[in-house]
Protein backbone atom coordinates (compact mmCIF):
# COMPACT_ATOMS: atom_id res chain seq x y z
CA UNK A 1 0.00 0.00 0.00
CA UNK A 2 1.41 3.41 -1.00
CA UNK A 3 1.49 6.31 1.43
CA UNK A 4 -1.16 8.06 -0.68
CA UNK A 5 -3.58 5.13 -0.25
CA UNK A 6 -2.94 4.80 3.51
CA UNK A 7 -6.17 5.30 5.48
CA UNK A 8 -6.41 6.67 8.99
CA UNK A 9 -7.39 3.18 10.19
CA UNK A 10 -4.28 1.68 8.60
CA UNK A 11 -2.08 4.35 10.08
CA UNK A 12 -3.61 4.04 13.56
CA UNK A 13 -2.95 0.29 13.47
CA UNK A 14 0.74 0.95 12.84
CA UNK A 15 0.93 3.85 15.28
CA UNK A 16 -0.72 1.96 18.13
CA UNK A 17 1.63 -0.98 17.60
CA UNK A 18 4.56 1.41 18.09
CA UNK A 19 2.97 3.19 21.06
CA UNK A 20 2.61 -0.11 22.88
CA UNK A 21 6.39 -0.05 23.40
CA UNK A 22 6.56 3.66 24.26
CA UNK A 23 3.83 4.44 26.80
CA UNK A 24 2.40 2.91 29.97
CA UNK A 25 -0.06 0.01 29.42
CA UNK A 26 -2.99 2.02 30.80
CA UNK A 27 -2.15 4.93 28.50
CA UNK A 28 -1.91 2.60 25.50
CA UNK A 29 -5.28 1.05 26.37
CA UNK A 30 -6.82 4.52 26.53
CA UNK A 31 -5.32 5.39 23.14
CA UNK A 32 -6.77 2.23 21.61
CA UNK A 33 -10.23 2.66 23.08
CA UNK A 34 -10.51 6.34 22.25
CA UNK A 35 -9.48 5.63 18.65
CA UNK A 36 -11.89 2.70 18.45
CA UNK A 37 -14.94 4.60 19.67
CA UNK A 38 -14.38 8.23 18.71
CA UNK A 39 -11.98 8.37 15.74
CA UNK A 40 -12.24 5.24 13.60
CA UNK A 41 -16.04 4.97 13.06
CA UNK A 42 -16.32 8.23 11.09
CA UNK A 43 -12.78 9.16 10.07
CA UNK A 44 -11.14 5.74 9.80
CA UNK A 45 -11.73 5.13 6.09
CA UNK A 46 -10.51 8.57 5.05
CA UNK A 47 -7.16 8.60 3.32
CA UNK A 48 -4.56 10.01 5.62
CA UNK A 49 -3.32 12.43 2.97
CA UNK A 50 -6.85 13.75 2.35
CA UNK A 51 -7.81 14.39 5.96
CA UNK A 52 -8.71 18.07 6.42
CA UNK A 53 -9.19 20.55 9.24
CA UNK A 54 -12.84 20.79 8.20
CA UNK A 55 -13.24 17.02 8.62
CA UNK A 56 -11.98 17.22 12.21
CA UNK A 57 -13.94 20.33 13.16
CA UNK A 58 -17.20 18.80 11.92
CA UNK A 59 -16.44 15.48 13.58
CA UNK A 60 -15.80 17.09 16.96
CA UNK A 61 -19.10 18.96 16.80
CA UNK A 62 -20.88 15.71 15.92
CA UNK A 63 -19.28 14.02 18.93
CA UNK A 64 -20.51 16.89 21.09
CA UNK A 65 -24.04 16.45 19.77
CA UNK A 66 -24.46 12.66 19.71
CA UNK A 67 -21.11 10.90 19.98
CA UNK A 68 -21.60 9.29 23.39
CA UNK A 69 -23.44 6.20 24.58
CA UNK A 70 -27.00 5.76 23.35
CA UNK A 71 -26.61 8.81 21.12
CA UNK A 72 -26.02 11.25 23.96
CA UNK A 73 -23.61 14.13 23.55
CA UNK A 74 -19.99 13.48 24.47
CA UNK A 75 -18.30 15.56 27.17
CA UNK A 76 -15.96 18.28 25.89
CA UNK A 77 -13.13 16.86 28.00
CA UNK A 78 -13.47 13.48 26.27
CA UNK A 79 -13.48 15.12 22.85
CA UNK A 80 -10.36 17.08 23.81
CA UNK A 81 -8.65 13.83 24.80
CA UNK A 82 -9.56 12.16 21.51
CA UNK A 83 -8.24 15.22 19.69
CA UNK A 84 -4.99 15.13 21.67
CA UNK A 85 -4.46 11.49 20.69
CA UNK A 86 -5.09 12.22 17.02
CA UNK A 87 -2.83 15.27 17.20
CA UNK A 88 -0.01 13.16 18.60
CA UNK A 89 -0.54 10.40 16.06
CA UNK A 90 -0.48 12.81 13.11
CA UNK A 91 2.50 14.68 14.54
CA UNK A 92 4.38 11.37 14.62
CA UNK A 93 3.31 10.83 11.01
CA UNK A 94 4.84 14.16 10.05
CA UNK A 95 8.07 13.26 11.84
CA UNK A 96 8.13 9.92 9.98
CA UNK A 97 7.71 11.63 6.61
CA UNK A 98 4.26 10.18 5.93
CA UNK A 99 2.57 13.57 6.09
CA UNK A 100 3.57 17.09 5.19
CA UNK A 101 1.11 18.72 7.57
CA UNK A 102 -0.59 17.92 10.88
CA UNK A 103 -4.14 19.09 10.25
CA UNK A 104 -5.05 18.40 13.89
CA UNK A 105 -2.79 21.29 14.91
CA UNK A 106 -5.25 23.67 13.23
CA UNK A 107 -8.49 21.92 14.19
CA UNK A 108 -10.67 23.30 16.99
CA UNK A 109 -12.17 21.38 19.88
CA UNK A 110 -15.56 22.81 20.99
CA UNK A 111 -15.09 25.25 23.86
CA UNK A 112 -18.79 25.63 24.65
CA UNK A 113 -21.55 23.05 24.93
CA UNK A 114 -24.78 25.05 24.40
CA UNK A 115 -26.86 22.49 26.28
CA UNK A 116 -24.65 21.68 29.26
CA UNK A 117 -22.91 25.02 29.78
CA UNK A 118 -26.27 26.78 30.04
CA UNK A 119 -26.94 24.81 33.23
CA UNK A 120 -25.00 25.37 36.45
CA UNK A 121 -22.64 22.56 37.32
CA UNK A 122 -24.09 20.40 40.06
CA UNK A 123 -22.47 17.85 42.32
CA UNK A 124 -24.66 15.24 43.98
CA UNK A 125 -23.84 14.71 47.64
CA UNK A 126 -25.37 13.65 50.94
CA UNK A 127 -25.74 15.80 54.02
CA UNK A 128 -24.69 14.68 57.52
CA UNK A 129 -28.01 13.04 58.32
CA UNK A 130 -27.98 11.10 55.06
CA UNK A 131 -24.41 9.94 55.65
CA UNK A 132 -25.37 8.64 59.10
CA UNK A 133 -28.39 6.87 57.61
CA UNK A 134 -26.25 5.32 54.89
CA UNK A 135 -23.70 4.01 57.38
CA UNK A 136 -26.50 2.41 59.38
CA UNK A 137 -28.27 0.88 56.38
CA UNK A 138 -25.08 -0.42 54.75
CA UNK A 139 -23.43 -1.73 57.93
CA UNK A 140 -23.82 -5.36 56.85
CA UNK A 141 -22.58 -4.86 53.30
CA UNK A 142 -19.44 -6.79 52.37
CA UNK A 143 -17.73 -3.53 51.39
CA UNK A 144 -19.11 -1.40 54.22
CA UNK A 145 -15.61 -0.62 55.53
CA UNK A 146 -14.50 0.55 52.11
CA UNK A 147 -17.49 2.90 51.90
CA UNK A 148 -16.65 4.30 55.37
CA UNK A 149 -13.03 5.03 54.45
CA UNK A 150 -14.13 6.63 51.18
CA UNK A 151 -16.41 8.97 53.13
CA UNK A 152 -13.73 9.65 55.75
CA UNK A 153 -10.92 10.49 53.33
CA UNK A 154 -12.37 11.61 50.00
CA UNK A 155 -10.00 9.23 48.20
CA UNK A 156 -10.66 8.14 44.63
CA UNK A 157 -11.69 4.54 43.93
CA UNK A 158 -8.31 3.55 42.54
CA UNK A 159 -6.54 5.22 45.47
CA UNK A 160 -8.63 3.29 47.98
CA UNK A 161 -8.04 -0.02 46.25
CA UNK A 162 -4.33 0.77 45.87
CA UNK A 163 -3.81 1.73 49.52
CA UNK A 164 -0.86 -0.28 50.89
CA UNK A 165 -0.19 -1.13 54.52
CA UNK A 166 3.17 0.62 54.25
CA UNK A 167 1.28 3.86 53.53
CA UNK A 168 -0.73 3.68 56.78
CA UNK A 169 0.43 4.97 60.17
CA UNK A 170 -2.23 4.30 62.80
CA UNK A 171 -0.17 5.84 65.60
CA UNK A 172 -0.78 9.39 64.32
CA UNK A 173 -3.25 8.30 62.73
CA UNK A 174 -2.69 9.13 59.06
CA UNK A 175 -2.06 7.64 55.65
CA UNK A 176 -0.32 8.72 52.50
CA UNK A 177 -1.99 8.48 49.11
CA UNK A 178 0.86 7.36 46.88
CA UNK A 179 -0.52 4.74 44.49
CA UNK A 180 -3.66 3.86 42.58
CA UNK A 181 -4.81 0.41 41.49
CA UNK A 182 -5.68 -0.20 37.84
CA UNK A 183 -6.38 -3.30 35.78
CA UNK A 184 -5.02 -3.66 32.25
CA UNK A 185 -5.97 -6.73 30.19
CA UNK A 186 -6.99 -8.49 33.39
CA UNK A 187 -3.67 -7.82 35.17
CA UNK A 188 -3.54 -5.62 38.28
CA UNK A 189 -1.07 -2.78 38.34
CA UNK A 190 -0.11 -0.16 40.93
CA UNK A 191 0.83 3.19 39.48
CA UNK A 192 1.24 6.80 40.54
CA UNK A 193 -1.81 8.80 41.53
CA UNK A 194 -3.70 10.90 39.01
CA UNK A 195 -1.66 14.01 39.84
CA UNK A 196 1.59 12.02 40.32
CA UNK A 197 1.94 13.56 43.76
CA UNK A 198 1.94 11.90 47.17
CA UNK A 199 -0.38 13.49 49.71
CA UNK A 200 -0.77 12.76 53.42
CA UNK A 201 -4.19 12.61 55.07
CA UNK A 202 -4.80 12.70 58.80
CA UNK A 203 -7.59 10.38 59.89
CA UNK A 204 -10.42 10.74 62.35
CA UNK A 205 -10.56 8.03 65.02
CA UNK A 206 -13.47 6.13 63.44
CA UNK A 207 -11.82 5.95 60.01
CA UNK A 208 -8.52 4.88 61.59
CA UNK A 209 -10.35 2.14 63.52
CA UNK A 210 -11.97 0.85 60.32
CA UNK A 211 -8.60 0.64 58.56
CA UNK A 212 -6.94 -0.95 61.59
CA UNK A 213 -9.41 -3.84 61.74
CA UNK A 214 -8.76 -4.94 58.16
CA UNK A 215 -7.09 -8.38 58.05
CA UNK A 216 -3.53 -8.39 56.70
CA UNK A 217 -4.05 -10.99 54.02
CA UNK A 218 -1.28 -12.57 51.99
CA UNK A 219 -1.43 -14.22 48.62
CA UNK A 220 -1.90 -11.19 46.43
CA UNK A 221 0.70 -9.31 44.41
CA UNK A 222 0.65 -6.30 46.75
CA UNK A 223 0.22 -5.80 50.54
CA UNK A 224 -3.04 -3.91 50.20
CA UNK A 225 -5.41 -2.79 52.95
CA UNK A 226 -8.58 -3.72 51.05
CA UNK A 227 -8.51 -7.09 49.31
CA UNK A 228 -10.61 -10.13 48.56
CA UNK A 229 -10.61 -13.05 50.99
CA UNK A 230 -7.72 -14.68 49.13
CA UNK A 231 -5.56 -11.56 49.34
CA UNK A 232 -6.05 -10.65 45.69
CA UNK A 233 -6.88 -7.01 44.86
CA UNK A 234 -10.48 -5.94 44.56
CA UNK A 235 -11.53 -5.47 40.93
CA UNK A 236 -12.36 -1.76 40.42
CA UNK A 237 -15.31 -2.43 38.12
CA UNK A 238 -16.74 -5.03 40.51
CA UNK A 239 -16.51 -2.56 43.39
CA UNK A 240 -18.55 -0.06 41.37
CA UNK A 241 -21.09 -2.77 40.55
CA UNK A 242 -21.39 -3.64 44.26
CA UNK A 243 -22.06 0.03 44.95
CA UNK A 244 -24.84 0.18 42.38
CA UNK A 245 -26.45 -3.11 43.41
CA UNK A 246 -27.11 -2.00 46.99
CA UNK A 247 -29.67 0.67 46.08
CA UNK A 248 -32.84 -1.43 46.42
CA UNK A 249 -32.04 -1.72 50.13
CA UNK A 250 -31.29 1.96 50.74
CA UNK A 251 -33.72 4.75 51.55
CA UNK A 252 -31.50 7.56 50.23
CA UNK A 253 -31.01 9.78 47.19
CA UNK A 254 -28.99 7.82 44.66
CA UNK A 255 -25.42 8.98 44.11
CA UNK A 256 -22.35 7.55 42.41
CA UNK A 257 -19.46 5.92 44.25
CA UNK A 258 -17.30 8.89 43.21
CA UNK A 259 -19.82 11.18 44.90
CA UNK A 260 -18.60 9.94 48.29
CA UNK A 261 -15.51 12.00 47.51
CA UNK A 262 -17.71 15.01 46.82
CA UNK A 263 -19.68 14.34 50.00
CA UNK A 264 -16.47 14.32 52.05
CA UNK A 265 -15.45 17.67 50.57
CA UNK A 266 -18.80 19.42 50.93
CA UNK A 267 -19.22 18.31 54.54
CA UNK A 268 -15.77 19.69 55.37
CA UNK A 269 -16.46 22.98 53.60
CA UNK A 270 -19.85 23.31 55.31
CA UNK A 271 -18.10 22.74 58.65
CA UNK A 272 -15.81 25.69 57.98
CA UNK A 273 -12.64 23.82 56.99
CA UNK A 274 -10.53 26.18 54.81
CA UNK A 275 -10.87 25.45 51.12
CA UNK A 276 -7.08 25.19 50.77
CA UNK A 277 -7.06 22.31 53.28
CA UNK A 278 -9.93 20.57 51.47
CA UNK A 279 -8.15 21.03 48.14
CA UNK A 280 -4.99 19.43 49.52
CA UNK A 281 -6.92 16.50 51.01
CA UNK A 282 -8.55 15.82 47.65
CA UNK A 283 -5.25 16.07 45.81
CA UNK A 284 -6.42 18.82 43.46
CA UNK A 285 -3.72 20.57 41.47
CA UNK A 286 -5.13 24.03 42.21
CA UNK A 287 -7.54 25.67 44.64
CA UNK A 288 -9.34 27.12 41.61
CA UNK A 289 -10.34 23.59 40.60
CA UNK A 290 -11.77 22.93 44.06
CA UNK A 291 -13.68 26.21 44.02
CA UNK A 292 -15.10 25.43 40.59
CA UNK A 293 -16.35 21.97 41.61
CA UNK A 294 -17.79 23.03 44.97
CA UNK A 295 -19.06 26.49 44.05
CA UNK A 296 -22.52 25.49 45.34
CA UNK A 297 -21.17 25.33 48.90
CA UNK A 298 -19.38 28.68 48.89
CA UNK A 299 -22.44 31.01 49.16
CA UNK A 300 -23.52 29.28 52.39
CA UNK A 301 -19.96 29.58 53.71
CA UNK A 302 -20.00 33.29 52.87
CA UNK A 303 -23.27 33.76 54.78
CA UNK A 304 -21.78 31.96 57.77
CA UNK A 305 -18.71 34.20 57.59
CA UNK A 306 -20.89 37.32 57.61
CA UNK A 307 -22.89 36.02 60.56
CA UNK A 308 -19.69 35.17 62.44
CA UNK A 309 -18.36 38.68 61.89
CA UNK A 310 -21.60 40.12 63.19
CA UNK A 311 -21.35 38.01 66.34
CA UNK A 312 -17.79 39.19 66.90
CA UNK A 313 -18.90 42.82 66.90
CA UNK A 314 -21.83 42.08 69.20
CA UNK A 315 -19.61 40.40 71.78
CA UNK A 316 -18.11 42.56 74.53
CA UNK A 317 -14.71 42.00 76.05
CA UNK A 318 -14.71 41.17 79.76
CA UNK A 319 -12.76 44.33 80.58
CA UNK A 320 -15.23 46.69 78.91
Amino acid sequence: MTDQALTLNDYLDEWLALQRTRVEPTTWTNYRLMARYYLRPVLGERRLSELTVRDLDRHYVALLDHGGRRGQGLARRTIAYAHAILHKALADGVDAGLLEDNVAARASVPRIDPRRDAMPRQVRTWDRAQVRRFLEQSADHELADLWRVALGTGMRRGELLGLRWEDVDLTIPSLQVATTLTRVHGAFRLKETKTRRVRRLHLDDDTAEVIGRQPRRTGGPYPLVFTRADGQPLVPEVVTDRWRCQWPGLDLPRIRLHDLRHTHATLLLAAGVPIKVVSERLGHTTIALTMDIYAHVLPAMDRDAAAAYGRLLDERDDDE
